[in-house]
């Protein structure tokens, strides 16, 4: 059963979400999750639930410009909307411009229903402005977003994953069963330019992204190679590195560490974010750190192995594939600190203890050839 609360600031009051919603609220649908690449990954579980809901709907998604290609075409989305949020930092005039721009773009939407799923104040004020009587925001929102919201959805415990977090807002919305399965589209022409990349290599094709945001959650470029070589070694396959521009010193440091007899392909800032998710769906299974192209790895099926230092798998890991996880033993993991001078984590998750996950992943890829 899901609750919600309506947001009467102080004075918030409890009530089944049954009592609240009818059809025609859920007739046009506007979804805010403008970033990033794995928050929205793990936000089309909710989406891929909406849609199997209402099939009727006209359903909308904000999302940064920096990631639209992402939902471009997506199957279950009638229409994107995107900003630069680049621009809203730069010039004011320009910022306040493209804001009003971007407010009447959503009215003419016309949605019935906005869900906030950012929840941060400048999501909440979008979704005011969006001309919706009914406007969605989480229990865990923050900088004052509770404000423009008229009802908040309520997690049942502490502690859930970022997926079932979104999923209780889906229940919100009629959803009910189980979590259904997220997918990214890929883009055909993307796919064939990839093929044409590494068709002649050997399988099977181990991808690795060895990047992440924060330091704080990359392994170090020499365990990687370490670990893709023995990956390698057992399955005589081939080495296909990916990421954005600033994975390119990681992917570059992993490609000189790696015997030069390993077929190695260095794609790391080579591709755009569609190119990324065609490469991402033509391997066989994906090393990764805790970040964006690891869950899209996981939305697409592939089997992961992903070590893990100062975020908590419970809370932001692979959804579904928690066992193909590593996770520091350290005091300190989970801390979510962005920078640490002594990275003592570093120490103790060295890469014989990925090995028997390596080991698994390459039985389990050989069984599936025989």
């Amino acid at each position: 059963m899901v609750f919600v609360f309506t947001s009467q600031r102080n004075n918030l009051k409890t009530m089944k979400a049954s009592s609240i919603l009818n059809e025609a609220d859920l007739d046009r649908i506007l979804i805010i999750k403008p970033s990033a690449i794995g928050d929205i990954a793990n936000s089309l579980h909710f989406l891929r639930g909406i849609r199997q809901a209402h099939p009727k709907a006209k359903i909308g998604w904000l999302v940064n410009q920096s990631y639209e290609s992402i939902l471009t075409n997506h199957p279950d989305i009638d229409q994107v909307f995107s900003f630069d949020r680049n621009i809203w930092k730069k010039n004011l005039g320009k910022s306040i411009s493209s804001f009003w721009q971007l407010v009447r773009k959503l009215r003419v939407f016309k949605p019935t229903l906005t869900i906030d799923l950012q929840c941060l104040l400048r999501t909440g004020i979008l979704t005011r402005l969006s001309g919706a009587p009914k406007r969605i925001g989480l229990e865990d929102c923050r900088e004052g977003s509770s404000y423009f919201y008229t009802h908040l959805v309520r997690y049942p415990t502490k502690g859930m994953h970022a997926v079932e977090r979104y999923w209780e807002a889906a229940k919100f919305l009629g959803c009910t069963g189980e979590i259904p399965p997220a997918s990214f589209p890929v883009d055909e022409a993307e796919k064939t330019h990839v093929l044409n990349l590494i068709s002649r290599l050997p399988r099977p094709w181990i991808g690795c992204c060895p990047g992440a945001r924060w330091l704080t959650k990359q392994w170090p470029s020499s365990y990687y190679a370490k670990t893709l070589h023995k990956a390698q070694s057992e399955t005589s396959g081939s080495i296909i590195l990916f990421g954005g521009n600033d994975d390119c010193k990681n992917a570059s440091e992993i490609a000189a560490l790696i015997p030069p007899e390993t077929p190695v392909l260095n794609l790391a800032g080579k591709t755009n974010l569609r190119g990324l998710i065609a490469v991402i769906s033509q391997m066989d299974f994906v090393f990764s750190n805790d970040t964006g192209p690891l869950h899209i790895a996981v939305a697409q099926g592939k089997n992961i192995i992903s070590p893990f230092l100062c975020t908590k798998v419970e809370w932001n890991g692979p959804y579904g594939q928690f066992h193909n996880t590593v996770s520091t033993s350290v005091p300190c993991k989970g801390s979510y600190l962005t920078k640490c001078p002594k990275m003592i984590c570093l120490d103790d998750l060295v890469p014989e203890k990925l090995f028997p996950l390596v080991e698994r992943t390459v039985q389990k890829w050989k069984a599936s050839k025989t």
